[in-house]
């Protein structure tokens, strides 16, 4: 069987790929090329934020901000994952496929049994679930995408800006980065690193 292919089609679409390359090379398109990333939040300056929000928001948020879960994690967490007299949390890390403890503070702690008792949440109910505007509480897996929007909704940060500060703040109180990534859960330190350790504003402005 014979397939006829045009080269010369695909040879201008190279050509004017190569031109384009060439073009974000040059210093007046060199804006073009910025990325600016999610950038960390002065932990103390956070928290005074989530412990001015609702029960149910100021217990999801201050788990996600002191475990530093990404929204994969958040979603599938279950109540009877939280083990609060040993001030624990186990999460399933899906991108590793692997069960990971993460700790807790007795703050995170008083604020998740009050969103327990407050919404009588039992062991089996999904921790963030989905609660209507009745105030009716629903156990289920809300979608990536929903959780994201309810942290905007609630402050505006997504679960990334959470992770990023909480590392900063332990990146700052002293902690390594073996100690950092037994609670982020990160198995590569180069990965946190890259992503989560660049120098800071905060860490500039203190030296200046």
């Amino acid at each position: 069987m014979i397939h006829k292919i045009e080269f010369k089609g695909e040879a201008r679409v190279a050509y004017e790929l190569s031109a384009m390359r060439k073009m974000y090379r040059v210093d007046q398109y060199a804006h073009l090329l910025q990325v600016r990333g999610k950038s960390a939040t002065d932990k103390k300056e956070l928290m005074d934020i989530l412990n001015s929000l609702p029960i149910r928001a100021n217990a999801i948020c201050l788990v996600n901000l002191v475990t530093a879960n990404r929204p994969t994690e958040m979603v599938r967490l279950r109540v009877r994952d939280f083990d609060l007299k040993n001030r624990s949390l186990h999460v399933y890390l899906k991108k590793q496929k692997r069960w990971h403890t993460k700790r807790l503070t007795p703050e995170v702690i008083n604020a998740i049994e009050v969103y327990i008792r407050e919404y009588r949440l039992k062991p089996d109910d999904y921790f963030v679930g989905r609660v209507y505007k009745s105030g009716r509480y629903e156990s289920t897996a809300i979608s990536e995408i929903g959780y994201w929007k309810a942290l905007q909704r609630w402050t505006g940060l997504t679960g990334y800006n959470f992770m990023k500060s909480q590392v900063l703040a332990m990146h700052i109180a002293g902690a390594d980065l073996p100690t950092i990534a037994q609670q982020t859960g990160h198995k590569s330190l180069e990965t946190l690193i890259q992503h989560y350790l660049t120098v800071s504003e905060i860490t500039v402005d203190k030296h200046l």
